[in-house]
C-alpha cells in the first residue's frame, strides 16, 4: 500500500531528483515552474485556515521502500471551493498503480470536505494517461482547449478605438460570467459553467505567483459587456491569452487580440504570446480559424476530463510502464 502525505521541505531533494529524472528537455519548464510556486504555497498554507484556502496544495506517494513515487498539485477553482484543479502531475515509471492511489486519495480528501467536480486538462497525446484518469480513476472526457503560439502580430490593428476597454472591475463579474455562460456550448454547460465569483479579482495578489490582467469591452450606449479579456503571466516575458467572445461580436476578435498586445507590449516589447482557445465555446471554431489563417503555431491539445463526486467508472484497469508528467491549464 502506497503511503500519501502532504509535501514537506524534506521532500523536496527527493521531488527534484524525480522531476529531474522523468522530465524531457521540452517539458522542463514544468519543473522550473514547479519550484517557483513552492515557497509560496508554503507560506500560503501557513496564513489560510484550510476552509478559506484558495492556494495549490501538493502531495506526494512512495512506496513501501519509502521512494517516492508521484508528486501532484491541486488547487481549487478560485470563487469556487467546490471545484477543484489537478494541476500538476509526475509519476516515476511504472507507478501508475500509485498514481492512482495518489489521484483517489485527492479525491477522497476534498470529496469528504464537499468538494463535488474534480478536472484536470491532459495533452491528448498522452492516450495512457487519459486511460488512466477515465478508467482507472472514474473521470469522464468533456471538451479540449488548443494552445497556440503567436510567432508574427502581423494581424495587429493600429490607431484602434479603445475608448469601449476597460479594466475589469468585480462590479463586472455577474454580466461576464454570464457572458462566459451564454456562449458556452449548450451540452457543455452542466460540466463547465461558472459562478460569478470564480471571476473576482483576488485582494492578495502579492504572494501570488502569477500576474493577471483583465479588461472587458463594454458597449458604453447599453451598458453590456461585450467581450473579456484576461493575460496572465508568470515571469513578465510568456504571457497566455484567454478572451470570451461571443460568435455574434466575433468581428471584435482582431480589435481585442490588437488591445491586448498594445498592453503588453507596453509591460515588455520583448514577450511570446500564448493564446488558450477553448473548444467549448461557440467561437470555438471561429477563434481557430482565424489562429490558423495567421499562421500561428498549434502547440498542444489539452483533454478537459471532470469527475463529479458522486459518479464513479470502474473498469479494468491497464498495465502502464512509461514515467508521466503532465501540467494542465486552468479552465
Amino acid at each position: 500500500m502506497a503511503k500519501i502525505k502532504k509535501l514537506s521541505y524534506s521532500d523536496i531533494l527527493q521531488v527534484k531528483k524525480l522531476i529531474s529524472v522523468v522530465c524531457n528537455d521540452n517539458v522542463m519548464s514544468y519543473r522550473r515552474l514547479f519550484f517557483l510556486s513552492v515557497p509560496i504555497t508554503f507560506i500560503q498554507n501557513f496564513l489560510y485556515n484550510v476552509h478559506c484556502r484558495k492556494f495549490a496544495e501538493t502531495y506526494v506517494v512512495f512506496d513501501n521502500n519509502n521512494n517516492l513515487k508521484g508528486v501532484i498539485s491541486v488547487q481549487a477553482q478560485q470563487g469556487n471551493p467546490y471545484k477543484w484543479q489537478l494541476k500538476r502531475l509526475f509519476l516515476d515509471k511504472s507507478s501508475h498503480e500509485e498514481g492512482k492511489q495518489l489521484v483517489e486519495y485527492i479525491i477522497a480528501k476534498f470529496g469528504a470536505r464537499g468538494v463535488d467536480t474534480f478536472y484536470i486538462s491532459v495533452d491528448d497525446n498522452m492516450t495512457e494517461l487519459i486511460e488512466l484518469f477515465v478508467k482507472g480513476c472514474g473521470f469522464r472526457c468533456c471538451s479540449t482547449e488548443a494552445l497556440f503560439s503567436v510567432s508574427n502580430i502581423n494581424f495587429l490593428q493600429e490607431n484602434i478605438d479603445e475608448k469601449n476597454f476597460k479594466h475589469f472591475d468585480n462590479s463586472d463579474a455577474q454580466q461576464v460570467c454570464e457572458l462566459y455562460n451564454d456562449t458556452l456550448i449548450t451540452h457543455y454547460k452542466y460540466s463547465l459553467s461558472k459562478e460569478k465569483e470564480e471571476f473576482f479579482d483576488t485582494f492578495i495578489r502579492g504572494i501570488n505567483s502569477s500576474s493577471k490582467f483583465k479588461y472587458i469591452y463594454k458597449d458604453n450606449k447599453k451598458g453590456s459587456i461585450k467581450a473579456y479579456i484576461e493575460i496572465k503571466t508568470l515571469d513578465n516575458k510568456n504571457y497566455f491569452l484567454s478572451t470570451i467572445v461571443p460568435p455574434q461580436f466575433f468581428e471584435l476578435y482582431p480589435i481585442v487580440l490588437s488591445f491586448a498586445v498594445k498592453k503588453i507590449i507596453k509591460r515588455n516589447k520583448n514577450f511570446k504570446l500564448y493564446i488558450r482557445n477553448k473548444k467549448y465555446m461557440q467561437s470555438g471554431e471561429m477563434i481557430e480559424n482565424f489562429l490558423k489563417e495567421n499562421h500561428f503555431e498549434l502547440l498542444q491539445n489539452n483533454a478537459i476530463l471532470v469527475r463529479d463526486f458522486f459518479k464513479t467508472i470502474k473498469e479494468e484497469n491497464k498495465v502502464f510502464n512509461e514515467a508521466v508528467v503532465f501540467s494542465g491549464f486552468e479552465i
